[in-house]
């Protein structure tokens, strides 16, 4: 297998000489190879791939270098495989990859949420970032808001919303977010456009103008909260 392992590494290398790629390709493999042996890559079954993982977490190593580790072996055999093409890589996802543990975004605290609030006195803005905090949206999702999502009028106010992947879901009002999203909506221009939220030119506001909106009220109010750190305090 180090024949084939070097005619990777090199093909790596010239294909981008300026970055450092190559060289972990050639360590990660060097490796693997020290596991299963130095044996044609036609011989290398799951079984090898059970060991490979099982000897580097005996060792201690993290999730993500033995995640990185296998995609290397994974490169490998794609690189093989233009050249043969009964040759099968050995590497199952659902079998062998490590779930690795996610970091949630810190919450922010109470009086880092108190500033920020206290220098917005536009109602729009309020109501889209109480949105944020109080119900979990993301920006897209503030910006998305259509007039027809809302459902003020019921015994329990909710809006529907569409998340990642287009995927729709309800979410109820907290008393605070509802407040604010009536006072703006009872001063909203009567305009054509259907958004919820609208610019000065009386149509839907960009995602990148919410942010903008947020890294202004950040900066007036000396606080270092993200729009992916008021999601998460909800």
């Amino acid at each position: 297998m180090l024949s084939e392992i070097e005619q990777f590494v090199n093909w790596a290398r010239r294909r981008s000489p300026g970055a450092r790629t190559w060289k972990d390709y050639g360590y990660d493999l060097r490796f693997f190879m020290q596991v299963v042996g130095d044996r044609p890559p036609q011989e290398i079954t799951f079984r090898d791939i059970d060991r490979f993982v099982a000897a580097q977490s005996e060792k201690g190593f993290k999730p993500s270098t033995i995640n990185r580790r296998l995609a290397a072996v994974i490169s490998l055999y794609g690189f093989l495989s233009v050249e043969d093409d009964d040759l099968v890589c050995p590497v199952h996802f659902r079998r062998h990859h490590i779930r690795e543990q996610q970091r949630l975004p810190r919450p922010v605290d109470e009086e880092d949420l108190k500033r920020f609030f206290s220098v917005i006195e536009d109602k729009r803005d309020r109501a889209m970032f109480l949105l944020m905090l109080r119900c979990g949206l993301r920006i897209g999702e503030v910006a998305a808001l259509r007039l027809a999502d809302l459902y003020l009028s019921e015994d329990y106010p909710r809006f529907v919303t569409r998340g990642k992947g287009s995927r729709e879901r309800g979410m109820y009002l907290s008393k605070q977010a509802e407040l604010a999203l009536r006072e703006y909506l009872a001063e909203r221009p009567l305009a054509k456009s259907e958004f919820v939220f609208l610019s000065y030119l009386e149509d839907g506001l960009s995602t990148t103008a919410i942010h903008d909106r947020l890294l202004k009220y950040r900066a007036e109010a000396a606080s270092n909260l993200t729009a992916h750190r008021l999601r998460h305090s909800f």
